[in-house]
């Protein structure tokens, strides 16, 4: 179920106003992409890097994705968490139940899953400035109904004048007949991805003031978040 998870799917990520705000060293999430992948994407399409892992019954899923937005702008409107059930497919709730930090969140979510009974879980999602303009937001699952364990991460950096995406998802499901919806879940991956990048670039054509808001927003919890660790990982 959760395995839909598109977190918040899902939770990572300024401008001049920020330099001074440390930042995080990471691999490039460019760097994970060949030649034919990295096509693919400037064509405008989805790469879907699906992993299977022995003793799980779904699959680690990668999407990656161009989104014609500023990576800041992009970040902005992915850390807007109770935004979320107005765009992404199947979520009727998304709640911050619980601020940790400034970017720190746990976010009570809603799943509507076809035949199954809906599925409600709660994500810790954490955001963070990496460097050159790119974000990252990671998620863990504290609690749910019919989901063991969910974890992931949602990248973004500059490419191309464009945000270079990438949303990663690993769910455990808790009973056998989630076995059952391990194409559905990936699928709602995939949906979720396209319906993440028309929001926003929905919002950038439609709603400038809104988007101004947002990244305000994520300005703000940036200044006030107490300096990480310069770390490599």
């Amino acid at each position: 179920m959760k395995a839909f998870r598109l977190t918040g799917y899902a939770a990572v990520l300024l401008a001049a106003c920020l330099l001074d705000t440390p930042r995080l060293v990471a691999e490039s999430v460019l760097s994970e992409l060949n030649a034919s992948q990295k096509g693919s994407i400037k064509a405008g399409e989805q790469v879907v890097v699906i992993e299977n892992v022995e003793g799980n019954a779904w699959p680690r899923v990668k999407v990656y994705r161009f989104i014609n937005a500023d990576p800041e702008e992009v970040a902005a409107v992915f850390f807007d968490f109770e935004e979320a059930k107005s765009f992404v497919p199947n979520v009727f709730k998304s709640e911050i139940s619980n601020r940790v930090s400034p970017c720190v969140m746990e976010v009570d979510y809603g799943l509507d899953i076809p035949i199954f009974p809906d599925e409600f879980y709660t994500v810790r999602n954490s955001l963070r400035l990496l460097d050159e303009n790119s974000y990252r937001f990671d998620w863990k699952l504290l609690r749910a109904v019919m989901t063991k364990d969910s974890v992931g991460n949602f990248r973004i950096e500059p490419w191309d004048g464009k945000a270079l995406i990438c949303y990663q998802n690993f769910v455990t499901p808790s009973s056998n007949i989630a076995v059952l919806l391990r194409s559905r879940a990936i699928e709602q991956m995939k949906e979720t991805t396209k319906a993440l990048a028309a929001h926003i670039e929905k919002e950038r054509a439609t709603n400038p003031s809104g988007l101004k808001r947002q990244v305000a927003t994520l300005r703000s919890a940036l200044r006030q978040q107490p300096p990480p660790q310069l770390t490599k990982y």
